[in-house]
């Protein structure tokens, strides 16, 4: 081949994949404010029973307690990329454990309400016994770098349309901050040791892990899990219920 030809058609697949890389950077880089909302793609299975911010039966001998913020993206990591989906199909969908979820704000530390308001949210989606469905349209549409512009009402607004939500209801209790006061009650009700998100308790007990870097490995959640039923202490969570 030519030499010229040849460093044209390297120059030219550089320059596809550069571009290519840009817009793939500029997606991910989005603070999901703009545009359609971005449809799950780790999708809670609907056909585990659920009750509030609890999915799985209530008679599980192992309670997997959650602490986490929708804004936190080491809680995205956890939850979309296989940790919390081990989790569920491994000892929720079994009947071994049930999980359930807690709001921690740590990021409205910026001075924000956007991680309040997106946990209210959740929390009028449970009130249609919604509240997994929109745990997972929350996660899609976080921001990579937290921004509190991704959940503006507005924002929360058209996701929870996205999400098939009953409009009416949920609207009123989005606009009122229905749950603000049981959300805000949520922030001293935890174990001492839950400090940073995502925190995970199984059967009252913490599993070491969580920093503001880092999470608990699926190793060690499933070691706390196995060592609870191999001695079962029935330890109900708190706080469960979406109206609590």
């Amino acid at each position: 081949m030519d030499p010229l030809l040849l460093w044209t058609a390297v120059f030219g697949i550089v320059a596809i994949l550069v571009v290519g890389a840009a817009v793939v950077y500029s997606n991910f880089t989005s603070d999901s404010a703009t545009g359609a909302p971005i449809a799950p793609s780790a999708i809670t299975p609907a056909n585990i029973a659920s009750s509030g911010r609890t999915l799985g039966v209530s008679t599980a001998p192992v309670t997997i307690d959650i602490y986490g913020d929708f804004r936190c993206s080491a809680c995205f990591v956890f939850t979309t990329e296989g940790t919390e989906k081990s989790l569920i199909d491994t000892y929720v969908a079994t009947g071994k454990a049930r999980l359930v979820w807690h709001d921690y704000l740590t990021i409205d530390a910026d001075g924000s309400t956007a991680s309040r308001d997106a946990a209210n949210a959740a929390w009028c989606a449970a009130d249609q016994g919604r509240f997994w469905t929109m745990h997972d349209w929350l996660y899609a549409n976080q921001s990579p770098v937290e921004a509190a512009s991704a959940f503006t009402m507005a924002r929360l607004s058209a996701i929870g349309k996205a999400a098939g939500l009953d409009m009416t209801t949920y609207q009123t209790c989005l606009d009122a901050g229905t749950h603000d006061a049981a959300i805000a009650a949520e922030q001293t009700d935890k174990p001492a040791q839950v400090t940073a998100t995502p925190s995970i308790v199984v059967n009252g007990k913490f599993v070491p892990g969580a920093t503001a870097d880092s999470w608990p490995t699926y190793s060690l959640i499933s070691a706390a899990i196995e060592a609870a039923l191999a001695s079962p202490t029935p330890s109900p969570s708190e706080g469960a219920s979406a109206s609590s």
